[in-house]
Parts: C-alpha cells; sequence; structure tokens
C-alpha cells in the first residue's frame, strides 16, 4: 500500500457504479489524540472479535499501526493458522507470543509431512489454553506420516466442537477419552477401528451431533449409549463399500450420502427427519460400474429403508435412491405404507425416476407438502438400466411407465395426479433445469 508524504494511505475502490471517481483517502491512525481513528477507539474485545474473522498473521499485522495495535492481537480468543506454505517457526513464534489464558476457537491447517514433530505441542498449547472449537485440518494429496494424536487431546474437559480431517491417519486413543463437554464431532478421512471408535463415543456424553465423511472404517456403529444425539449425518467412501450396522435410538435426523453400501438401519426409532441418496460415478472415473454395485442389492437397500422410515415426517431422496426405487417397482417389490408429511425429491427429470415417484406417492397419503428440486447429477445411464432389465427378461419399453396413477387415497388426491402429469409430461423434454418447484 503506497503512503504519502502527508501520512495517508491510498485506496482505489472500485464499484460496478463507478460512484468514485477518484481515490479515498483514509488517514492512518497516529500516537496522538486527534490522529486517532475511529476503529482504534473501539473496546479490545470487539477489536478481538473482528480479528476472529481473519486468519491470524493478518490480525498481527495490524500491529504495527500504531502502539495502541501493538498488542492486541495476543488477547484475541481465535487463532487460525490456515496457510500451508507458513513455517514451524513462524508458528511457534506467534504462540510465544500468546497472552490469552483462553482460546476459543483453534484453527490448524497444515502439511502434516514437514509439521508433525511441530503438531503435538501445538495441540498441547491448545488445550493447555482451555479451547472450545478446534478445527483440525492435514493437507497433502498422500500422507505417508504415521502420526498419533497425543493423549492430552483426548482429555479436555472444555472443548465443545471437534473437527478432524485427518487424510486416513489414525484415531486411535490409548488412553481414556474424556471429552464432557463436547456436542459436535466431525471426522474427515480418518480411520477408525470398532472399538476406537466406541472408546471416542463413551467419552463424549452430551454428543448432539455426528457427522461422518469418506467414512469407512467401523462396521457396527452403536450410538445407542449416545442418549443426547440428535443428528447424524454420513457420507461414506466412495471407494469401499464394505456392510454397516447402524444402531442409533435417539436421532432425529439422518442424512446418508453414497449410501449404497449395504447400510442396515438396525434402529432409527426416534427419527423424524431423513435425507438418502445413492451415488453413481461414470466408470471412467472410477474403479465400479453400475453392475458392481449390485443392483439387486440396491433394491433390498431401498426396501429395507423405507421400512425404517415408515413413521419419518420429512423425507428427501435423491435421483439415484429414485432410480433404484423404480428397479424395484417395476421387479415389484412391496414397499410399505409411510408417514410422510414433506416430501423433497433431489432429482432430474427422466424416464428412470418415474416408476419409483409414483409408487412413492401412492404410498404416502399423508403428503401434506411435495417439492421438486431439479438437480444435475450423475445418474445410472440408461443403458446400464436396459441391460440389466433384459437380463431380467422385462420389456423395457413399458418399464419405465408408471402402473398405477391411482391417488384418490392421498390428503390431496389432485396435487399428486398433476404432478405426475408434470413428470411425465417433461421426461419428453431435453432441458428442465430452471425449475424448482414447491407443491403443497
Amino acid at each position: 500500500m503506497a503512503i504519502e508524504e502527508e501520512d495517508h494511505a491510498t485506496v482505489a475502490v472500485g464499484n460496478p457504479s463507478h460512484r468514485f471517481e477518484r481515490p479515498v483517502k483514509i488517514k492512518r491512525s497516529s500516537d496522538s489524540i486527534d490522529g486517532v481513528d475511529s476503529i482504534s477507539d473501539l473496546p479490545d474485545a470487539v477489536l478481538q472479535h473482528i480479528f476472529s474473522y481473519i486468519p491470524t498473521k493478518f490480525a498481527i499485522s495490524t500491529s504495527v499501526l500504531s502502539r495502541r495495535w501493538r498488542h492486541v492481537w495476543s488477547e484475541t480468543p481465535h487463532l487460525s493458522f490456515k496457510w500451508l506454505s507458513v513455517s514451524p517457526e513462524s508458528v511457534n513464534k506467534t504462540l510465544a507470543s500468546y497472552t490469552a489464558s483462553k482460546i476459543t476457537s483453534f484453527h490448524l491447517c497444515t502439511l502434516l509431512a514437514s509439521t508433525a514433530r511441530h503438531v503435538n505441542s501445538w495441540l498441547e498449547f491448545a488445550m493447555s489454553h482451555n479451547v472450545d472449537d478446534l478445527f483440525l485440518e492435514f493437507r497433502g494429496y498422500l500422507i505417508t506420516t504415521n502420526y498419533s494424536f497425543p493423549d492430552c487431546f483426548y482429555s479436555n474437559s472444555s472443548l465443545k466442537n471437534l473437527i478432524v480431517d485427518s487424510r486416513c491417519n489414525e484415531m486411535i486413543p490409548r488412553c481414556t477419552v474424556s471429552w464432557t463437554s463436547l456436542k459436535y464431532l466431525y471426522l474427515s478421512c480418518c480411520k477408525l477401528s470398532d472399538e476406537s471408535f466406541l472408546k471416542i463415543l463413551s467419552g463424549c456424553p452430551i454428543l448432539e451431533t455426528l457427522r461422518l465423511y469418506s467414512y469407512d472404517s467401523v462396521r457396527y456403529l452403536d450410538l445407542s449409549k449416545s442418549l443426547h444425539l440428535r443428528i447424524l449425518d454420513i457420507d461414506f467412501s466412495s471407494l469401499f463399500r464394505r456392510p454397516i450396522n447402524i444402531v442409533a435410538p435417539n436421532i432425529h435426523y439422518l442424512r446418508l450420502r453414497n449410501s449404497e453400501a449395504q447400510c442396515t438401519l438396525v434402529d432409527v426409532s426416534s427419527l423424524t427427519e431423513a435425507k438418502v441418496d445413492f451415488s453413481y460415478i461414470e466408470p471412467g472415473c472410477c474403479y465400479y460400474s453400475f453392475q458392481l454395485l449390485k443392483p439387486d442389492v440396491l433394491q433390498g437397500i431401498v426396501q429395507a429403508m423405507l421400512e425404517k422410515f415408515q413413521n419419518v415426517e420429512k423425507l428427501t431422496f435423491g435421483v439415484n435412491f429414485l432410480q433404484m426405487l423404480s428397479l424395484a417397482e417395476i421387479c415389484d417389490v412391496p414397499f410399505p405404507m409411510l408417514k410422510v408429511e414433506v416430501l423433497t425429491l433431489e432429482t432430474m427429470i427422466v424416464p428412470s425416476v418415474i416408476p419409483g415417484i409414483a409408487k412413492l406417492l401412492q404410498n404416502s397419503p399423508g403428503v401434506k407438502m411435495l417439492k421438486l428440486d431439479i438437480v444435475n447429477s450423475n445418474i445410472v445411464p440408461d443403458a446400464d438400466l436396459n441391460y440389466y432389465l433384459d437380463l431380467k427378461e422385462l420389456d423395457q419399453n413399458q418399464c419405465w411407465k408408471p402402473k398405477d396413477l391411482d391417488f384418490s387415497n392421498s390428503f390431496q388426491p389432485k396435487l399428486m395426479t398433476s404432478f405426475m402429469e408434470f413428470l411425465l409430461e417433461n421426461t419428453r423434454e431435453d432441458n428442465i433445469s430452471q425449475y424448482n418447484w414447491q407443491l403443497s
């Protein structure tokens, strides 16, 4: 930033309306009473709150403005080391200059391969300052460092929110886990055994939200002892699809993504809202195809999930789930009646979702609100679906037509009928991505 002789900083302000024809001059703060700007007049607590929205290195840079600003950053309760190019020495120097007794949030994003020997001391620093929110990101395409979290990481009574993106590092506590205040836990790409995960859960007595991303570790997810858990969000790994059993009798909200794994919902008896979809990645982009996903198994998963969703009030289904629902309907797989009141369909309007949607609406007579969100997604190609129908000796020319459009038992029969007529009409259109509908 250029400094003029009269000790002003010149800032060029760009605006689409071109209201400013000349640069705006902002006077810098000085140490004299007359030169103190309005921002410097703010209390330290307010300035430190502002610092919480920027990386720590930018907060530190304000110390050059004046003596008033020199030590403000060192008392801020928010520390954010989110840049990858910073040296460990810089982080160590920053922590050595830090004077606050309490850390509200600590965000560390680092290349573990080059900083692993420093990470333990950084975590110890955060834990010793009774951190509330801890966000750890270990970056790098492949992490070869066999890093283990220190024991102090697993024992903190102040920790309320924990996010760990470990890029395939193991979380195996060698000590008792004690996160007695933890309410939110997000684990991404973490390797967990059934035993270690149960150990972690036992140390989180008031956990309310559990999110697992790129998840492919625990085979039996028993959450029955997590009495306060209300939200379970799982995004399964795209490459590995091994069976998993979920016991979560206390959750109210469930989201399953890439759930074509043999996911068995053993107990979700308190569920009021669920959002589910499968994924399809084109064979050229991954190591599997539709046939390898075993469509017969997927139909069974669809049926079993719907059985568990019979009393759920809000349901959201994705396009690939609806495609499998269509195949199950074509193959005369029986479906239960649903008590859903708010039904959301996140789909493309293609023939392969029509039978499934028609059956879903027929078996949901209590629907009061129907939402249609048009998405652009990878779907199972018609060629793969038709190949499967040929193997079943089914007439593909007739299969994609709904068997029955009688909605006389529905809460709003005219709505259901007009909605299906809309779908049938628009499956002949090439482009309908501009439409989003909410019918109620």
